[in-house]
């Protein structure tokens, strides 16, 4: 599970950069944000009051905050929103202790976009944020299920004989097939291309039986995977690993299984070079009911405190929060997750 996915739109390409930069959009609730870096004054833009607090708060309790915002899904709704949304973002990314901006969540999976419209897409956008935002970073999230079949030459010291070998060549083509623009080449290009500053990647691990079937296990699967992503983009980018840990009500694991996840999820991508792990969600709506970390009202449980372990070793922690989706109440909710995590993606209450 990876969180909610977000509706598709049609791709838009050609003519769309010129068009975002000069399209404006909206009123302020806050004063007007000054010019940026580029010369250009950022759009007006409205920014709800519940997401200036909540990242003033993680800030002020000395988190880090991210802004993070559907880009593509205002991208492809057209010049117009892209400006307004974009300008929303700003505002809300402009202010002490924002460290920088999430610009798509797994960019190129189930997304209605293709290769060519993902690099123009970010051709713009990288470019505005650094220009408007000086010294703010750049993240995209991507799943890459490609990675989880293990079919480049060098996992063949992981999984052995012809048998899988075709086996994992097949799965490698089917999930290129499904998500051409969340393939591994797709990944090259898009890090090749610049801009991006940090990357947050789901390596698209297969189910424990199928890596049984191969001879192997997930643990050693999630190791490959990660060297492999290491090797192509850990020169060019910072990487990060990602995966959804959140569930509805009190959480149903054992510490033992809690250790498990929490060592193929986070242990094993730090070994293998992500610089740090980011853990779906603090608490939020998916599939009729509240997905959290914690037990309900914030109570701790095995996931967090195995999760509470690896920070007190020093382990960089990520997570997710909205005003919409406190438990307690704006303060306490901070609180609580800055004990486990470090840095804090803010919606921007942009939809």
């Amino acid at each position: 599970m990876t969180g909610p996915r977000r509706s598709t739109g049609r791709a838009l390409v050609g003519g769309l950069l010129l068009a975002v930069l000069l399209v404006g959009a909206g009123c302020t609730t806050e004063p007007a944000a000054s010019s940026g870096a580029s010369g250009s004054s950022t759009p007006s833009a409205t920014v709800r009051p519940q997401y200036v607090a909540l990242a003033e708060a993680v800030a002020a309790q000395h988190g880090r905050v991210w802004v993070e915002a559907d880009l593509v899904k205002a991208w492809q709704a057209g010049p117009a929103k892209y400006a307004a949304v974009l300008a929303t973002v700003v505002r809300l990314a402009d202010r002490p202790g924002v460290a920088g901006v999430k610009i798509a969540d797994e960019l190129g999976y189930g997304d209605g976009t293709d290769q060519a419209t993902v690099l123009t897409f970010l051709a713009a956008t990288t470019k505005e944020l650094h220009a408007r935002l000086p010294g703010q970073r750049v993240l995209v999230d991507v799943i890459v299920p490609e990675l989880g079949c293990l079919h480049w030459p060098g996992a063949g010291a992981v999984v052995a004989g012809a048998e899988a070998t075709a086996s994992r060549a097949a799965c490698a083509e089917r999930e290129v097939a499904r998500n051409p623009a969340a393939s591994v080449t797709a990944l090259d290009a898009y890090v090749a291309r610049g801009g991006l500053d940090v990357l947050n990647v789901s390596a698209g691990l297969r189910s424990g039986s199928e890596y049984a079937a191969w001879g192997t296990t997930r643990d050693a699967a999630m190791a490959a995977a990660w060297d492999e992503a290491s090797r192509r983009w850990g020169t060019k980018v910072r990487l990060q690993a990602r995966k959804a840990l959140a569930h509805p009500g009190a959480y149903a694991g054992t510490a033992a299984t809690a250790e498990a996840d929490v060592h193929t999820f986070v242990d094993v991508p730090l070994t293998h070079g992500a610089k740090a792990v980011d853990i779906w969600t603090w608490s939020q709506p998916y599939r009729g009911t509240s997905y959290t970390l914690t037990d309900p009202g914030l109570a701790p449980n095995a996931l967090t405190a195995a999760l509470l372990d690896r920070r007190r070793r020093g382990v960089e922690l990520w997570t997710h929060m909205t005003p919409s989706s406190l438990q307690v109440g704006l303060d306490q909710d901070v609180a609580s997750a800055l004990t486990v995590f470090s840095d804090v993606l803010v919606a921007s209450g942009t939809g």
